[in-house]
């Protein structure tokens, strides 16, 4: 190696010349190509962003697609962001958004929560400081621009905001922001359900509407009227330390009292306490021929079908059970792998699909587990086979994932460290009723031999009603005599780890590799169902589940 100050001869790269900074006037290359093609497609693009502003959603709410281009797709209605074509009046979702663009080359489309502009061909958001000052709704000063563009003749700016907004208090960008919950004597259990809650669209957008009447409540510790003020002091105040829930603490003691005291409790039973109290407060009576109207049941609550078949007289038992959540058993997977001959390592990780496809899977049951109310079995016990599969899929999917055995040698539960890989986004239209009946129908039909049938299974899209989005990931890290619950909650895109009153932002990766003490899953429904049904002619969503009425 040469040593500083050698004489010997060195080769003098040339350094390139560097753009010197200047004011951007366009966002984007694009862009300023779009608008240079005609003097008026610069008053044209503001005037429909403009428009745009003034229609978008910003708060958490659902939203409807709409593609007059393509009159044979239908429109769904979806949780996530829409983006809206500044070219034309399609609505397109984040996958569909792309698609449009290849082909009508239509590349600019505004977000529907933030109303940021997105260029198709950049494939990201850009920023313009002319439509940027709109967005924001700051008063543009054409005098003050030495711009080229026009924007004399587009009023944007209200008559009413003009006195409205100098005369306003506008909320605090810190209002909403990421909050812990301070731990109040081994009450992490409580912390993880209550952030699950929180980040949930559909009970934020109930408890944020002061949907319900708190003033007015008659119910004696009532469990609604404390959500109703941990929501409020959590999203909608400029505080910035951890959240105190007293008031749910003690409301939940006083309701049920064997969780009172400062013990640990299991995140999952506090949960299933929690919808019941719900349910009492909202004063909505359940029975078999509808279901409950209240808002915790409309969010949580799914059918489970349950037919039983009888091995000697093939006589059909069929019933539909109410749930809240699903409870796969890793334990029996676990025993399950180790008696497959063809498993080749057991500390190969389960994945989610599996369990659930073993869980919807026909199983035989015991001798004295099923009698048989049929004439020629004359109710008598005898073989069966059971097989569940999910009627009804609710909008927020609730998982949980059973680590803890107990051993015939030891007096307390162990728990399982068994890895299971979960993804981030979840079909769960092969688990549905419908589904196993389109598969028990192609079985039947000759013209379809084996190897086609087990392909029949339809691709996974974004649109299907049966697409979910992680939403929450409940943590238990120790053992069951001393252990610690966090969570993980997603917020749009961005995913942040709650561990107590702390704080912090986390990977994706980070979240999935939590796969050992994963125990609470929560996964929320991407669509709604097709916007276009038409009423009277029942309810059904894109997998042919019906619907019960209130859905």
């Amino acid at each position: 190696m040469e040593k500083l100050g050698s004489t010997s001869k060195a080769t003098l790269v040339p350094i390139p010349a560097i753009a010197p900074v200047r004011d951007v006037e366009h966002g984007c290359d694009h862009l300023r190509g779009f608008i240079s093609e005609k003097d008026e497609m610069a008053e044209k693009l503001t005037t429909a962003y403009v428009k745009l502003q003034d229609i978008i959603i910003r708060p958490l709410e659902s939203q409807t697609t709409m593609n007059p281009k393509d009159p044979t797709k239908a429109s769904v209605v979806s949780l996530r962001p829409t983006y809206l074509c500044l070219q034309c009046s399609t609505i397109s979702t984040a996958e569909d958004r792309d698609a449009h663009s290849i082909v009508w080359k239509h590349q600019f489309s505004v977000e529907s929560r933030s109303g940021c502009l997105y260029c198709g061909r950049c494939n990201d958001f850009i920023y313009d400081p002319t439509l940027e000052r709109i967005r924001v709704q700051q008063p543009l000063s054409l005098a003050s621009s030495n711009r080229k563009r026009k924007l004399s003749t587009t009023s944007w700016q209200r008559e009413e905001d003009k006195v409205v907004l100098p005369n306003a208090n506008m909320l605090s960008c810190q209002a909403g922001a990421p909050r812990g919950m301070f731990n109040l004597g081994q009450t992490c259990y409580m912390s993880v359900i209550l952030q699950a809650m929180i980040h949930n669209p559909f009970m934020r957008n109930f408890f944020l509407a002061l949907r319900h009447e708190t003033p007015s409540c008659p119910v004696e510790n009532c469990i609604a009227c404390a959500l109703t003020s941990s929501f409020a002091d959590v999203l909608a105040s400029e505080k910035t330390e951890g959240h105190g829930p007293c008031d749910l603490l003690s409301r939940s003691w006083k309701n049920r009292e064997y969780m009172a005291g400062y013990h640990q409790q299991d995140a999952h039973e506090y949960f299933q306490a929690m919808l019941d109290q719900l349910h009492e407060a909202s004063g909505c009576e359940m029975d078999n021929s509808k279901t409950c109207d209240c808002i915790y049941h409309q969010t949580f609550y799914g059918k489970l079908r349950s037919t039983v078949t009888c091995l000697e007289c093939h006589n059909i038992t069929t019933s539909e059970d109410p749930i809240i959540d699903l409870s796969l058993d890793l334990r029996h997977q676990v025993k399950k792998r180790k008696l497959d001959p063809k498993t080749t390592s057991i500390d190969v990780p389960l994945e989610l699909s599996t369990c659930l496809k073993n869980y919807t899977s026909p199983e035989k049951l015991q001798v004295d587990a099923y009698t048989c109310m049929s004439a020629q079995c004359g109710n008598t016990p005898k073989r069966a086979r059971k097989h569940l599969t999910i009627k009804k899929l609710p909008p927020t999917l609730c998982i949980q994932l059973k680590r803890y055995e107990q051993s015939n040698t030891k007096s307390k539960p162990q728990k399982l460290d068994t890895k299971l890989n979960f993804p981030l986004q979840l079909d769960m239209t092969p688990y549905t009723t419908r589904a196993y009946l389109k598969r028990k129908t192609l079985a039947a039909s000759p013209s379809k031999r084996p190897s086609e049938i087990s392909t029949q299974t339809p691709p996974v899209s974004p649109r299907s009603p049966g697409w979910y989005d992680l939403s929450c990931v409940v943590v238990h890290i120790g053992n069951t005599e001393a252990g610690h619950y966090l969570c993980y909650c997603r917020r749009e895109d961005q995913w942040f780890k709650y561990d107590d009153h702390k704080v912090t932002l986390a990977m994706e990766k980070e979240v999935l590799n939590e796969n050992t003490n994963a125990y609470l899953l929560f996964y929320v429904i991407r669509n709604l169902g097709l916007a276009t049904e038409e009423k009277g002619k029942g309810k059904k969503g894109g997998d042919g589940v019906e619907k019960d009425d209130g859905r």
